[in-house]
């Protein structure tokens, strides 16, 4: 059995280490054993529930009517030092600061901010998000089921808020899409539901409903949807949804094989993103864009292409992982991101002049990486790499 200590435990569920020595003193976790003035917690134990009526109604006060806050703020020109300044408190500062790090890739820096959030923060719905995302980048299976756990015990305390079973159902949702999950993903994402979420939330829930489309090859209507979301959104400015909806109709684009316009796109979304650093949803979704990225970050916006290839090697392993765990597929983790995107167009039925067209390289070339493919994945034909390598979710799962 592995073990954790007090302030670990105290970090994972964004209490204070001294709510943590109560419980174990009290004997609410079940396993912790004490070493002299120590205790040990077993590393799959879970927050205790306080179902007290008092303590009820002190943990459940109002929750933020949306996943995250950067659903709504814009980043408009502004400084983040000058958006956080008019955002009502220092509760509202911390969040925002939390956020922001774990869209700029430090994944570590946002952990340690989260988990100065009290226990009725209304953000406190955002810690178990963000935790069981950054679960997937670690490939901790074991830390997002016992997130995922969590959101089911939050729903029971929080079942007369609906506002907050908004909320859990999108922290729920954005795992299965984020991993191409389609098979698992709830009723409302699959057929688009996203009128029951507050207005401020539903451009997030339809760059959820976006990943779903690309995940099971409907990318015209992924197309339709991030284009007239993006037609309604102010002029001025950005919001993190509509960032993660400019990237994903990037990837309609390119699977539709419009690279001159997806490299336009992409390349004025990385416009909009870099001054502030938010190099996390591009590394995220490297791969679907099938090269396109890669051209753009490199010729224009080399310091920037650094981060975003080291934040992709980073997510992908993690993401191909949980991918694997939840779906049982056979996805493998040797291929590089380049070598990734040419196993996708062989899914396609692309020939290998036409992925050397897409891929703005050689016949040659993509006949060498073929040859790498083949020895990497231990097959001796081309046409067998795809059985390998299960993007979508359409193979789903076997039991």
């Amino acid at each position: 059995m592995d073990w954790i200590a007090i302030n670990q435990a105290a970090a994972r569920w964004g209490v204070d280490p001294r709510v943590v020595q109560r419980y174990c003193a009290s004997g609410r976790i079940s396993g912790a054993k004490k070493y002299g003035r120590a205790w040990m917690i077993p590393a799959e134990a879970e927050k205790p529930l306080d179902n007290r009526a008092n303590a009820d109604k002190a943990q459940h006060g109002p929750v933020y009517p949306g996943l995250f806050l950067l659903e709504s703020l814009r980043f408009d020109g502004r400084s983040p030092q000058q958006i956080a300044a008019d955002l009502p408190d220092d509760e509202y500062r911390r969040e925002f600061f939390a956020e922001l790090a774990f869209l700029q890739g430090e994944t570590q820096k946002s952990m340690e901010l989260f988990a100065q959030i009290p226990e009725n923060s209304p953000f406190r719905l955002t810690g178990i998000y963000v935790r069981n995302i950054a679960a997937i980048r670690k490939a901790d299976y074991i830390a997002l089921r016992r997130g995922m756990d969590t959101l089911k015990a939050r729903r029971q305390e929080h079942a007369g808020c609906p506002s907050a079973q908004n909320c859990i159902d999108l922290a729920e949702a954005v795992v299965y899409a984020s991993v191409y999950a389609a098979n698992h993903c709830p009723k409302w994402l699959k057929n688009g539901d996203v009128i029951r979420f507050p207005t401020g939330a539903r451009p997030f829930a339809l760059y959820l409903y976006a990943l779903y489309l690309n995940s099971t090859r409907q990318q015209s209507r992924m197309l339709g949807v991030t284009e007239t979301v993006l037609a309604m959104a102010p002029k001025h400015g950005f919001t993190v949804a509509e960032l993660y909806l400019r990237i994903m109709r990037v990837n309609a684009y390119v699977i539709m094989d419009n690279r001159h316009r997806a490299r336009e796109l992409i390349e004025q979304a990385l416009e909009l993103a870099l001054p502030y650093g938010l190099l996390a949803p591009f590394s995220e979704h490297l791969g679907t864009m099938r090269g396109v990225l890669e051209e753009v970050s490199r010729e224009r916006f080399p310091r920037a292409h650094k981060q975003i290839l080291k934040g992709w090697k980073e997510v992908f392993n993690g993401w191909t992982e949980i991918h694997n765990r939840i779906l049982r597929s056979d996805m493998t983790t040797l291929l590089t991101s380049r070598e990734y995107a040419i196993s996708q167009y062989l899914m396609d039925g692309k020939s290998c002049k036409e992925i050397a067209k897409l891929m703005n390289t050689t016949l040659a070339g993509v006949n060498y990486s073929l040859r790498i493919i083949r020895e990497k994945l231990g097959v001796k034909r081309s046409r067998d790499i795809p059985k390998y390598v299960n993007w979508c979710a359409e193979n789903g799962p076997t039991t």
